[in-house]
């Protein structure tokens, strides 16, 4: 450290203390200086960092700035407040010309009517809009020309309408309103302020499209998840009530075919010969109507356009009134289950 007379005047220029720094091994003391003096030094640290003359991977630091020693001096690595500040958002260039414009956007240029009435901000919209379209196209979402909005940007396959407008404020004249909307979760607005442009905000408004597209596709999906659940209960419900009247026919067809067996056995024991044919038949006709002669499998399930009625409760009773529908004969069964 270099120690200077509080009369000492600073170098005359930002190179003359980058070089009294470098000589005094970074670290310069001036005692006590007088007013004059010490302001002199002030202007001169303002303009070694203002000007952005500070060597790179170094930071400056004094001490003293309206009362006792001054001390100046030139540390390697970052400054400590930094690791203090939060992270800067990305910026999004928003160039100064429209050339080379984005289809959507030359599209725009050609209808004034749908743009901000004051040339200043019309200008300012389709800038703004090129920006915002060619960061969409990196991230590879599809840009489209709006009916209502100005444009739609589509996320996920997700719509999300941009609008922009123009409005008075109480300390703007004029100033523009962007809003990002769609179908489901409602609207969000950026604008112009004092200290911030709406050019500022453009790495917000990409996050929110991304945001939203990623929602409405998850909101999406479940309602598909849903849907395809109601779907297989109303099939299961279908392939319910058609096996329901499938086996209610086996069982009604069984109970029938044993009530003409026990028939049969009545009217021998009354003293119908054994031998008659009309038992013959009716003994025929139940193993025809019998299921246990040749066992059904499971049926078949009914086409998906098929509409069955829900399974009634009840039970057939014991003695059935008539006989079953009559079925064709399955090519493989003599039981047909459908």
């Amino acid at each position: 450290m270099e120690v200077l007379p509080g009369s000492t005047r600073p170098p005359a220029s930002v190179q003359g203390l980058l070089d009294l720094l470098e000589k005094a091994e970074g670290s310069v003391q001036v005692l006590d200086p007088p007013e004059q003096v010490r302001a002199a030094w002030r202007r001169l640290i303002h303009a070694l960092r203002s000007g952005g003359h500070v060597p790179k991977g170094w930071h400056l630091v004094h001490r003293g700035r309206n009362t006792g020693d001054l001390v100046i001096e030139l540390r390697r690595g970052r400054h400590p407040s930094k690791q203090y500040q939060p992270a800067s958002r990305s910026s999004v260039p928003v160039p100064e010309f429209l050339v080379d414009p984005h289809p959507v956007i030359d599209r725009l240029r050609e209808q004034p009517s749908r743009l901000p009435e004051s040339d200043e901000n019309r200008s300012r919209t389709l800038l703004l809009l090129q920006a915002l379209c060619l960061e969409a196209e990196k991230r590879e979402w599809a840009v489209r020309s709006g009916t209502d909005a100005l444009l739609s940007v589509v996320v996920d396959e997700q719509p999300l309408e941009v609008r922009v407008r123009e409005e008075k404020g109480a300390r703007w004249m004029l100033r523009l309103v962007l809003t990002v909307t769609d179908a489901d979760t409602g609207v969000a607005e950026w604008k112009d302020y004092a200290r911030k442009r709406l050019e500022d905000e453009l790495p917000a408004v990409l996050t929110d499209l991304r945001q939203r597209g990623r929602r409405l596709r998850d909101r999406r999906d479940a309602a598909a998840r849903a849907e395809q659940v109601r779907l297989q209960q109303e099939r299961d419900r279908v392939v319910t009530a058609h096996r329901d009247q499938i086996l209610r026919q086996q069982v009604a067809a069984w109970l029938l075919a044993e009530d003409i067996r026990s028939y049969c056995a009545d009217l021998v024991n009354g003293g119908m010969p054994i031998d008659d044919p009309w038992l013959a038949w009716a003994h025929t006709y139940a193993d025809d109507l019998d299921p246990l002669a040749d066992p059904p499998g499971i049926p078949s399930d009914p086409p998906s356009s098929v509409a069955v009625a829900t399974p009634r409760q009840q039970h057939v009773g014991r003695t059935a009134s008539a006989a079953p529908p009559y079925q064709p004969w399955h090519p493989n069964r003599r039981w047909y289950h459908g």
